[in-house]
């Protein structure tokens, strides 16, 4: 029987335990306050009242109080301090929402701005170190600053301020809205702030919090956290709910509970909870977070309640039960949050039952000596667990409750008390001196019967047999284990195997048969005896309760020998159970036989007779499902003379089911079946155990690393023991690539073969999934999707075949801009085409080239050293390898410009401009260019061409025209740029900065 692990609730009655505090003891500040000292006497049950009025008219007689407490030395920054508070108008239960304080507060008709108010104050001496008040919304909802409930629901607030700090003020006072002559109490029963001596897991306070939900949703749709308290009162018969109603929009509701310390190392967190088991099915699971971490840190544990369940703990919730579900926090964790998410598009009440959060040490680990254990009826078990140091081991009677049995230290063993039926323990860990246990394990003890007489058949011993023969006995027994020979009934006497005494001689078979051979008539009859030691306990007969085979020896001289070869078939097999059970045994006896003489078969328990012809052969009827069923697989055989009875064994060998190929691989992409199985066997059926009644439909999928049990169906696997084929599915990977979006050239035919992957062995698809590959030579056809597979040298696939996308791009004309007319002789000019191209070819005939050019380069400087024949020309490839066809070519018309002399120019180029469409200075001016051929150009920072007018009207607002780094059309970013200006009728180049501000 093997061993339980399921997880049980144990219910454990948690006692409060002592935890230093230390408390406030000085009062610096006082005003409007009944009995203050009760705020610092350590006495959480006294308080002290804090006052606040509005007066008898307006202006006369109002007032607000305070109470400002000190702590005997300064608490650092992030240490929480608690102080127990409490308000006439019941403030603090919608506080402990959190974000949700001013929408609960609306629900329960407080209205917090006007009505009774407080401020918490933390100081460091004079100095403000935190300040919040009642009446700003979320205030209470960080852990800077939070309300708490403890598990008698008294609320505390948790103050924990960044910095340090000494002194906690509250002030009390009333708002606008309520009328004159109205007093309200504040009750300030202490301050204090955790020692943290306590490492046990008693949760101290909880507090909630939501997001998403409005005042309809938590009024009237069932949402928020209803008694949070009970959550953690060690009581696992009450609740706290959480529910978000019935939601048609994403929101969460939360539930924290806060512990005096952090975890330590073996310690988890356990959470009990039930669920409807309709939201499970609508798998709420994934919609439940459960977090871990210490303070306001980064969580330590993050996961959702699905990947926390094990399948016992699944069908506990299943069936309407609480579950207790552990965790490991993965290090030191002081709160676990417990955070809801609403199911969209379910019409069903959406809540968890939340009954207890604590902490405990992990579940105890049961060593191997104790899993599957089994002992003899009549003694004890050792039963050993361990836990981390630190801890100690309970041992139960029971799942919950029970009786305490024993309290031990991790590795030592818990001793049962004498057993005579299977009985289960429970072991669950603690730590020294803390109540708090980790779920129980359960570890089962099998107890085995004690073998007896009535157990133990043996043959062999039925009819007298010849001195001159073999005695053969044969034992047999329903329980497993191994048989033990002895010459008497107490077991004293043990015969061993090749033992030999006198002429006799004693051999013992691995199967427990004993043959014994020199045995005569004078010492006759002979008396023997058998136990067996039971495998999984050891057990073994007592004294006393053997069973017995007694011999009759008749002396003779004559003897014989039988010679037969029954030759059972995998097809005898078929026919014994499923067909026609009936086989011909037969035979021939030599010695001291004769005519006539009876041959008897003893088989499986069962006697067939028959007669020796006139050349002594035999030929008995037999039913093969007794040879197939025949324990020692050897036929008892006697022939009866005139003188005595002669035996002789016949041996009998059943086949073996034989599979060549036990581990047999395929191809995942192939979708292959049971059918697919190499056996060289007709009639094989396939099952998932060694031992499954039904076999699997021959249509069944193959599963990868799963063991496939052949045999055939209605033999029993005692005589035809199946044999497992274990099945590897080859699936290889997706095949990868730079682009799942590739482009051609539509006048290069590009096919198949050209699509870029990142492997060398593919194959390609029309389809998904299905179809017959493609030729690689195949034309790719523009907007088409193809499919391809990876493949390996046996010629399987990856069942996920990658999708590429293919697009084939026209060639796109080339352009090419400059100074084509009037360029002056000498001069420089740069002609440019489109950019981001590759291989550039650059032509230059009657000029020099001056920059630019090369193969990487967009543009040409040239100076024109001819008047006659001039042009700049160019190719290029773009970044699909796409050569546009023929170059394209720009003429250029020279001229010898010379020196112009009398003549004044009123150029001026404003170099400052800013296009923001404001109606003042929107474009870049240059003064009087508009009485000149002219070409002007603009550069980035970087050199790159941004802006090219040919003939320039005083027009540009900062918008490219050119592109590469933007794209034409773009607004250009405020900031520095260059500006070229060529004057060819004059001979000028300008070139200089200007500024462009938005």
């Amino acid at each position: 029987m093997k061993k339980c692990l399921l997880f049980v609730i144990v219910l454990v009655s948690f006692q409060s335990l002592v935890v230093g505090q230390t408390f406030a003891t000085t009062i610096s500040s006082e005003s409007e306050v009944d009995v203050s000292s009760n705020a610092i006497d350590g006495d959480l049950g006294t308080s002290a009242d804090v006052r606040a009025s509005t007066g008898i008219l307006a202006g006369i007689g109002a007032y607000s109080g305070h109470l400002e407490l000190e702590f005997s030395t300064p608490l650092n920054p992030n240490t929480t301090s608690y102080v127990k508070l409490d308000t006439e108008q019941d403030l603090l239960p919608y506080l402990l929402g959190g974000s949700l304080g001013s929408l609960l507060s609306d629900i329960g008709g407080v209205v917090l701005i006007g009505n009774q108010e407080f401020t918490v104050t933390a100081k460091n001496n004079d100095a403000n170190i935190l300040e919040e008040s009642s009446s700003a919304v979320n205030a209470f909802s960080s852990d800077l600053l939070r309300v708490v409930a403890d598990v008698n629901n008294d609320y505390f607030l948790a103050i924990a301020p960044n910095g340090q700090y000494n002194r906690l003020r509250l002030t009390n006072q009333i708002g606008s809205l309520i009328g004159l002559n109205n007093t309200r109490t504040l009750e300030v029963y202490g301050a204090f702030h955790s020692q943290g001596l306590s490492t046990c897991g008693v949760p101290a306070y909880t507090s909630f919090s939501g997001s998403g939900l409005t005042l309809d949703l938590l009024d009237v749709g069932g949402a928020g956290v209803t008694d949070p308290h009970l959550a953690i009162d060690s009581n696992f018969g009450t609740f706290s709910r959480l529910g978000l109603g019935i939601l048609g929009v994403a929101a969460s509701i939360e539930q924290t509970v806060y512990f005096d310390t952090p975890s330590g190392t073996g310690d988890n967190y356990y959470l009990t909870i039930a669920i409807d088991p309709s939201l499970l099915q609508a798998g709420i699971v994934n919609n439940i977070e459960v977090v871990a971490q210490s303070g306001s840190s980064a969580p330590t544990f993050i996961g959702n309640l699905s990947s926390l369940l094990s399948v016992d703990l699944l069908t506990l919730l299943e069936s309407g039960q609480p579950a207790t579900i552990g965790f490991d926090p993965g290090g030191a964790a002081d709160r676990v949050t417990i955070r809801l998410s609403s199911l969209l598009n379910i019409s069903l009440d959406q809540n968890i039952q939340l009954f207890e959060v604590y902490r405990a040490p992990a579940i105890p680990s049961i060593d191997p000596t104790s899993q599957d254990i089994s002992i003899c009826e009549g003694n004890t078990a050792n039963l050993v667990a361990t836990t981390t140091a630190g801890n100690e081991l309970l041992w139960y009677d029971a799942e919950t409750n029970g009786n305490l049995l024993d309290t031990v230290n991790s590795g030592e063993a818990f001793t049962t008390p004498i057993l005579n039926t299977d009985t289960t323990y429970y072991v669950s860990a603690r730590g020294l001196a803390c109540p708090e246990e980790s779920p129980r394990v359960a570890v089962t003890v099998n107890v085995v019967e004690i073998p007896t007489a009535s157990d133990i058949d043996v043959s062999g011993d039925e009819n007298p047999v010849c001195s001159s023969s073999d005695v053969v006995l044969v034992p047999s027994s329903a329980i497993d284990g191994d048989f033990s020979w002895y010459f008497d009934a107490n077991a004293t006497n043990e015969i061993t195997d090749g033992l030999v005494v006198g002429p006799v001689t004693y051999t013992i078979s691995l199967d427990g048969n004993l043959t014994i051979n020199g045995l005569d008539q004078a010492g006759s009859p002979y008396s023997y005896y058998v136990g067996i030691t039971e495998e999984s306990a050891g057990c073994e007969n007592a004294p006393g309760d053997l069973a017995s085979a007694t011999v009759d020896i008749v002396d003779s001289a004559s003897s014989i020998t039988i010679t037969s070869n029954p030759l059972i078939t995998l097809e005898n097999l078929v026919d014994f159970f499923l067909g026609v059970p009936t086989y011909e045994v037969t035979g021939t006896v030599a010695g001291d036989a004769a005519v006539g003489d009876e041959v008897t078969l003893v088989i499986n328990g069962q006697i067939y007779t028959g007669v020796l012809d006139a050349n002594l052969d035999f030929n008995i009827s037999v039913d093969g499902a007794d040879l197939a069923l025949d324990v020692d697989g050897v036929i008892d055989a006697f022939v009866s003379g005139t003188i005595c009875t002669l035996t002789d064994i016949i041996s009998v060998d059943i086949p073996e089911l034989i599979i060549d190929d036990l581990v047999q691989v395929f191809c995942a992409s192939d979708s292959p079946t049971l059918l697919d199985l190499v056996v060289n066997t007709n009639d094989i059926s396939f099952f998932d155990s060694l031992d499954a009644t039904t076999a699997l439909d021959i249509n069944t999928p193959l599963v990868d690393g799963t063991v496939y049990f052949a045999g055939i169906l209605g033999i029993p696997i005692s005589v035809l023991p199946r044999v497992g084929i274990s099945v590897n599915l080859t699936d290889l990977p997706i095949p990868t690539t730079i682009s799942l979006d590739q482009t051609f050239c539509a006048d290069l035919n590009a096919t198949i073969g050209d699509i870029s992957v990142n492997q060398p062995n593919v194959v390609f698809y029309a389809e998904a999934t299905g179809g017959t590959p493609l030729d690689v030579n195949t034309v790719l056809t523009d907007g088409e999707s193809y499919y391809v597979a990876l493949l390996d040298t046996e010629g399987c696939e990856s069942t996920v075949r990658l999708r590429i996308n293919i697009t084939l791009a026209d060639t796109e004309p080339i352009t090419l801009s400059g100074q084509a007319e009037d360029a002056c002789l000498e001069d420089q000019y740069t002609y440019s085409t489109e950019t981001g191209k590759q291989n550039y070819m650059w032509t230059v005939i009657g000029g020099a080239i001056i920059n630019g050019g090369t193969s990487s380069d967009d543009f040409v400087t040239v100076s024109w050293n001819s008047l006659q024949n001039t042009s700049v020309s160019v190719r290029y490839e773009d970044s699909m390898g796409c050569v546009p066809v023929g170059d394209t070519r720009l003429d250029v018309e020279v001229v010898d410009c010379g020196d112009v002399m009398g003549e004044e120019f009123c150029f001026e180029v404003y170099n400052e401009f800013s296009p923001n469409n404001d109606g003042f200075n929107d474009f870049f001016e240059i003064e009087c260019i508009e009485n000149y051929a002219n070409t002007v150009q603009v550069f980035n920072r970087n050199g790159n061409k941004v802006f090219e007018s040919v003939n320039y009207q005083n027009n540009w607002g900062g918008i490219a025209n050119v592109g590469g780094i933007l794209n034409k059309g773009e607004h250009l970013p405020s900031g520095t740029y260059y500006y070229v200006i060529n004057i060819p009728e004059l001979n000028r180049n300008l070139a200089g900065w200007l500024q462009l501000a938005r």
